[in-house]
């Protein structure tokens, strides 16, 4: 069975957590999702990913198509439906396995002391971790946290350097909205809501300065 589904003009994470909830029902082969955005594009390429579904994206004047699908394989018949939930139960298992450290950063600041001193003691606190040889799963960054990568704050440096030794380094995209650094923030580090939740929840340690 396939379906179709028009998320345009919803607030994040709801495209997201909509199209989940179609994929759920196991008798579900294919989704195909009108979104207006690259952020939401990126978010669902994210969910196929965990999910082990096909994706596909078109830009279509105004707005992406973006397609789910189950792979097809030899044994994908009436019977592969049945088994899907108990495949995508294993799949989060293998992933929460995986996710190792996770750092999540809520605020702008280390603490809540001089606000001056924080920062800084933030920055401090980042290249500490990086020269540390520390290597976490994720660096987080929600609320006022997404404003320390800012193409103008001295952090970005580091979260990038962070980037490069593998950790991800993912920002709430509502919160890119609110506080006006949309266009500032690569599309590609930008998630949502129901990713961050999905990458707390695996963790094996979450750490919060």
């Amino acid at each position: 069975m396939e379906k179709t589904v028009d998320l345009r003009g919803l607030v994040c994470p709801e495209p997201v957590l909509r199209t989940k909830k179609l994929l759920d029902d196991a008798s579900v082969a294919k989704v195909e999702a009108l979104v207006e955005t690259e952020v939401n594009v990126n978010n669902l390429q994210r969910l196929a990913n965990s999910l082990k579904l096909r994706f596909q994206s078109t830009a279509e004047n105004d707005f992406f198509r973006v397609v789910l699908e189950r792979p097809a394989t030899a044994s994908d018949t009436a019977g592969a439906a049945a088994t899907h939930e108990h495949e995508t139960a294993q799949t989060m298992q293998t992933i929460a396995s995986n996710v190792g450290t996770v750092v999540f950063l809520p605020k702008d600041k280390f603490g809540d002391g001089d606000p001056e001193f924080s920062a800084n003691l933030l920055n401090l606190f980042l290249q500490t971790l990086l020269q540390s040889g520390h290597k976490p799963r994720a660096v987080l960054l929600a609320n006022t946290g997404i404003k320390l990568l800012d193409p103008d704050a001295p952090t970005l440096k580091v979260l990038n350097d962070l980037k490069d030794a593998g950790a991800e380094v993912l920002a709430c995209g509502l919160c890119v909205e609110f506080y006006g650094l949309k266009g500032k923030i690569p599309t590609d580090q930008i998630t949502n809501m129901f990713a961050i939740c999905e990458f707390l929840m695996a963790a094996d340690k979450v750490i919060q300065p």
